[in-house]
């Protein structure tokens, strides 16, 4: 992609691509031949884009980009991800700078697991002035007809928590890290830094649907939400900090098929944090390890992880220690998914609306003890 060029600090005259138009065969074929090192630069004759679904277009615009050449490497990849930020200027600059240069940031920070547990960053330019960024990573396939995410057994959620401790170990209690500019810190991390009080409304919506069955500690946890998420994120900021992907939803867990079988790649680092870990452990085990698996597996899975940390060098961090940290920050995540999980009809009354994510984090919570959980929140 073009090098920086000289601007003014006009609004909406971005350096980079943020409009589909303008990823272009030269931009791409300019970028690849820079960050592949090759000695004998490709050059594309076409592309064929594809806009990808599932994109939050306040935060950014994803393409599938399919490549012919006219000359080329071995290297060089014949599918891309190409992702940009969101065209509408005061949309993109609103966001600024946090989801396009987290992003970025994290990628540098984690070099070494490109291409295994995180995707393969082929490129990246970023545009200073605005503070943002667009990226070209690797394709790492579509899902089967009919299936919308990764499917993960016990062995697969095992190795999420693997890597999950592996970079959550390396910048655990780093405060250098909590520094940065480009980074969230703890007190956002717990419900994305919306109101606490909208997730009593969405409480209210999922408490009169009859599609979810009340037992467990998932009443325990909705008559938490509102005002008294305020004393949790009081009582969270205990937890030691550490680097966190912070939306590690299902979503976002896919996986590489490799000669061993399948391992899992995280990917959309636009929202890091520094903050606690169990943030990450709550959403993956709540969203993306299946239901009965958890039911079975939950305090093992938890004490997976808490193991995997200690073996990569984390010290005096308990089981309980996590465990409590673990439901509280389920109970913040239950919080942030209600806070978007309902529609108001024409005549005034509240409908859950939310999609399967939500209804996995609602499920979850049935697990949880009602008298542990109450004890734990308060």
């Amino acid at each position: 992609m073009d090098e920086y060029l000289p601007r003014c600090d006009i609004f909406g005259m971005s350096t980079i691509p943020v409009r589909r138009e303008e990823i272009t065969p030269e931009r791409l074929g300019a970028q690849l031949g820079q960050t592949l090192g090759e000695t004998v630069k490709c050059k594309i004759s076409r592309l064929d884009l594809e806009q990808m679904t599932g994109d939050n277009p306040d935060l950014s615009q994803l393409f599938r980009v399919r490549i012919a050449y006219s000359h080329r490497s071995s290297a060089h990849p014949d599918v891309v991800i190409v992702k940009i930020p969101p065209e509408d200027d005061v949309v993109r600059l609103r966001e600024a700078p946090y989801p396009f240069l987290g992003e970025l940031a994290s990628y540098r920070l984690l070099e070494s697991y490109q291409g295994g547990s995180i995707a393969r960053m082929y490129g990246a330019d970023e545009d200073p002035v605005e503070q943002t960024a667009c990226f070209i990573f690797e394709d790492l396939g579509i899902f089967p007809e009919g299936q919308k995410y990764a499917e993960i057994n016990l062995s697969l959620a095992k190795s999420t928590l693997e890597f999950m401790a592996e970079y959550q170990s390396k910048f655990w209690e780093d405060e250098s890290l909590g520094q940065a500019s480009w980074i969230r810190n703890a007190d956002w991390s717990v419900i994305l830094d919306q109101d606490p009080f909208e997730a009593t409304t969405g409480w209210q919506a999922i408490k009169a649907d009859d599609r979810f069955e009340k037992i467990g500690g998932l009443v325990t946890a909705g008559e938490y939400l509102g005002e008294k998420l305020d004393d949790l994120s009081d009582a969270m900021r205990s937890r030691p900090n550490t680097l966190t992907h912070n939306d590690f939803h299902q979503g976002n867990v896919l996986l590489r098929q490799t000669a061993s079988g399948a391992t899992p790649v995280i990917i959309d680092w636009q929202m890091p944090a520094y903050g606690g870990g169990t943030n990450d452990l709550a959403k993956f085990l709540m969203t993306a390890v299946p239901f009965e698996i958890l039911a079975a597996q939950e305090s093992n899975l938890v004490a997976h992880y808490v193991d995997s940390l200690v073996a990569r060098g984390v010290r005096n961090y308990s089981f309980d220690e996590c465990w409590q940290g673990y439901r509280r920050a389920q109970v913040a995540t239950f919080g942030n998914y209600a806070i978007d999980c309902f529609d108001i009809a024409a005549d005034g009354s509240l409908i859950e609306s939310s999609g399967d994510t939500t209804h996995a984090v609602i499920k979850a919570l049935t697990l949880a003890d009602p008298a542990e959980l109450r004890e734990i929140l308060t």
